[in-house]
This record gives structure tokens, C-alpha cells and sequence, in this order.
């Protein structure tokens, strides 16, 4: 398997990934609303074991979102850093065919990127 193969595929890998963690940053602010909504009702009732176990739930949702939002930034990261290996393999590739044929700025780097 040829290096930019490889990177190619660790760049498909990376962007499964962070996608999967931001739908699951997604479904968990859904359920943390509704949690929330959930415990400001309990407030109103007065039930204050209830209010506890669901503050507790929520907040343990919390952890879980953060935690996929950290993995989701490395993610993205890593993708940034891999589309500039690619493009430097690609790059590289035809400065050894053709020289004048690639500029190789940074700022068309970041363009591609985004």
C-alpha cells in the first residue's frame, strides 16, 4: 500500500469518526433538553429525591457529551492535519513531474480545508 493510500484511508477513517461523535454530541444536548426541562418540573413539584436522581442523570450526560466533543475536536484536528499530508503528497508529486506546475502556498491549504 502506497503512502498516499494510506493516508487517504486514515483520512476517510478520521471523518467517520468525528461525524459519528458530532451526531452523538447531537442526540445527547437533545436528551440533556430534555433532562432539563425535566428537572425544572420536578422543581416546581417539590420532589426533591426525584430532582436529585435526574440532576445526577444530567449531569452524567453532560460528562459523556463533553467527552465526545473532545474526541470530536481531536478528530477534526486530525483531519486538518491529514488533508495537508494529502495535499503535500499530491503536491510533491507534481513538483517532481512538473515543477512549475504547483505553487504550494499554505493559504491554498486552508482554502481546501474548509
Amino acid at each position: 500500500m502506497s503512502s498516499h493510500t494510506n493516508i487517504r484511508f486514515q483520512l476517510k477513517t478520521a471523518e467517520r469518526h468525528f461525524r459519528y461523535a458530532c451526531q452523538q454530541v447531537m442526540i445527547i444536548s437533545r436528551q440533556v433538553v430534555k433532562k432539563t426541562r425535566r428537572c425544572h418540573g420536578v422543581v416546581r413539584t417539590g420532589d426533591t429525591i426525584f430532582r436529585y436522581n435526574i440532576r445526577l442523570r444530567l449531569s452524567i450526560l453532560d460528562g459523556v457529551r463533553n467527552m465526545y466533543y473532545e474526541f470530536a475536536a481531536r478528530k477534526a484536528a486530525e483531519i486538518v492535519e491529514l488533508q495537508q499530508r494529502v495535499l503535500g503528497v499530491i503536491s510533491h508529486s507534481y513538483i517532481i513531474l512538473d515543477e512549475t506546475s504547483v505553487s504550494g502556498s499554505e493559504s491554498d491549504c486552508f482554502e481546501l480545508c474548509d
